[in-house]
């Protein structure tokens, strides 16, 4: 259990999302670089990352995030932000 000013919360969500086409692109060294940005993503956030799983064709994450942040928010924030941060590099 976590708690914050006003909650006791145990939130977890389960995100999945793959590349266009389902394309086999995440592999080597480019699953070393998706998991960094994840991570780096989370703790910017405050989040915590419970699971991490990246498949050749798509990435499982499974976080814990307090109750303010809607399950769409946390998907719009790692999908988004890490393809941004990943085509900038």
């Amino acid at each position: 259990m976590k708690t914050t000013r006003h909650a006791t919360y145990t939130l977890n969500y389960h995100i999945v999302w793959l590349p266009k086409y389902r394309n086999s692109v995440l592999g080597n060294e480019v699953e070393d670089r998706v998991r960094r940005i994840l991570h780096e993503i989370a703790d910017e956030k405050g989040l915590e990352i419970v699971d991490l799983t990246v498949q050749p064709d798509h990435v499982h994450l499974f976080v814990s995030s307090p109750p303010k942040h809607a399950p769409s928010l946390l998907a719009n924030w790692f999908k988004g932000i890490s393809s941004r941060k990943y085509h900038t590099f």
